[in-house]
């Protein structure tokens, strides 16, 4: 048994996802692991020239140096206009689209304002760390969460509820079925700018599963989240994107706003406008209504663009770089399918399960080890001691939020689960493999 440090144990400001996370890794030095937090594919140099020439631009238009320009109103304009027509919701408005640093930051001020109403959470398991913390910071309870096939375990207290649904789910790679009987005060859909598992021609980016549960989606009680996933990142940028109709939620977003930074961040926006529009140019392509030269916007899109003048025009309108930034989609997603070919030869003669459990969409999976441990208590001592002595980090379920208690409730707890994802390179791959085929002797 791991003894840990009684204040990794008994931390109490930090969730439970939080604190199992810290006993994890403590004493770990290894980088080694399997599932990265961040992209090991190389960032296309087009993107970065084309990221250096934007902020040159900001700094001569000194948006960079003063709290508010007349540019600001039309990069939100050009945004909800990308939005509108990517995700075939055209209620979308200049007022309903905010800029923000990543999920992360809109999950913790959506979790302040649903907080200081008296909501609690009905949250999926697994997920990342963040719609607990959130939570917890603002003391907003967690009233119950679901698996994958909609099963829900809590307790119910009469509350107002907010659901979140997350599209799909990053650790898992897959949609969830949302629970029957869940309470649906206010819905969360949390999503990502996403890459396919699955390699070959027109694959590369893949939004099915965000635009089905937009298509009939009530911004109007409720608010969509989006951030870059790993293959699109610049994690420094920290760019992400809320939409919401909500008019409560505008208003409280706005204040927050101008009490915390009162102007947009001119760069984390034209990242955001960069997303979106790659997205919205693969729609358009899929419908067959491109313009006719790159990049290919549709003319309901290219109608808003802002004035000539301004730098977004300039780097998604009279640049390549959504049609170069595409096909370094469908490069990263053959390696990701390069990668996963690694981990099926060499993982199923361990006795691991890929073919139940391969991604619908992305490169997460959440797969079983054959490994006997008790419980999730269990999961977290093994991991940390194959993590010291073995030179391995696992996550196990543990750190993907919840308790003992619906984790045992809602999934077989009897084996660790741990994240697994296809973000390293081949020869990494091969080696933490090794590492994991010696500790599972």
């Amino acid at each position: 048994m791991t003894i840990f440090p009684e204040e990794v144990v008994t931390e109490t400001r930090d969730a439970a996802c939080v604190v199992a996370y810290r006993r994890l890794r403590h004493g770990v030095s290894t980088s080694r692991q399997i599932g990265y937090g961040r992209n090991m594919y190389p960032a296309a140099p087009e993107l970065v020239a084309q990221i250096r020439a934007l902020i040159t631009v900001l700094f001569e238009q000194q948006r960079m140096t003063d709290y508010s320009t007349g540019f600001d109103g039309s990069d939100r304009h050009l945004i909800s206009a990308l939005a509108a027509e990517w995700l075939g919701r055209f209620d979308i408005g200049p007022g309903d689209v905010f800029v923000m640093s990543g999920s992360t930051e809109a999950i913790s001020v959506v979790t302040g304002y649903l907080a200081g109403r008296g909501y609690e959470y009905v949250l999926p398991l697994p997920c990342y760390y963040a719609f607990e913390q959130s939570a917890r910071r603002w003391g907003m309870p967690v009233g119950a969460h679901y698996n994958g096939d909609g099963l829900l375990h809590g307790t119910r207290s009469g509350a107002p509820e907010a659901l979140v649904d997350i599209v799909p789910n990053g650790v898992t790679g897959r949609r969830f079925r949302l629970p029957d009987g869940a309470g649906d005060d206010f819905r969360i859909l949390d999503s990502v700018f996403q890459v396919s598992a699955a390699a070959g021609k027109g694959s590369a980016v893949d939004d099915r599963h965000l635009r089905e549960a937009v298509r009939d989606f009530d911004l109007g009680r409720g608010c969509v989240m989006l951030t870059a996933s790993k293959d699109l990142s610049v994690p420094g940028l920290r760019a992400g994107l809320l939409i919401t109709r909500d008019p409560g939620l505008r208003r409280y977003l706005e204040a927050d706003r101008f009490e915390r930074c009162y102007a947009l961040n001119p760069l984390s926006t034209g990242v955001v406008a960069l997303y979106v529009a790659l997205m919205c140019a693969r729609a358009a392509q899929r419908k067959g209504t491109t313009a006719p030269r790159p990049p290919l916007f549709p003319p309901e899109v290219a109608s808003s663009r802002p004035a000539a003048d301004d730098p977004l025009a300039t780097m998604l309108w009279e640049s390549p770089v959504v049609d170069i930034l595409d096909r370094y989609l469908r490069g990263m997603a053959r390696h990701y399918a390069a990668v996963l070919t690694v981990y099926r030869n060499r993982l199923v003669p361990l006795g691991i399960d890929l073919d139940s459990r391969y991604p619908e969409t992305g490169y997460s999976l959440f797969l079983p080890l054959p490994v006997r441990v008790d419980g999730p208590e269990g999961a977290v001592v093994w991991c940390n001691r194959i993590g010291r002595e073995a030179g391995l980090k696992l996550n196990p379920a543990a750190i993907f939020g919840g308790s003992d208690e619906p984790w045992a409730v809602l999934y077989d707890c009897t084996r660790p689960w741990v994240r697994f994802n296809c973000s390293v390179a081949e020869p990494d791959a091969v080696g933490t493999v090794s590492i994991l085929e010696t500790a599972l002797r």
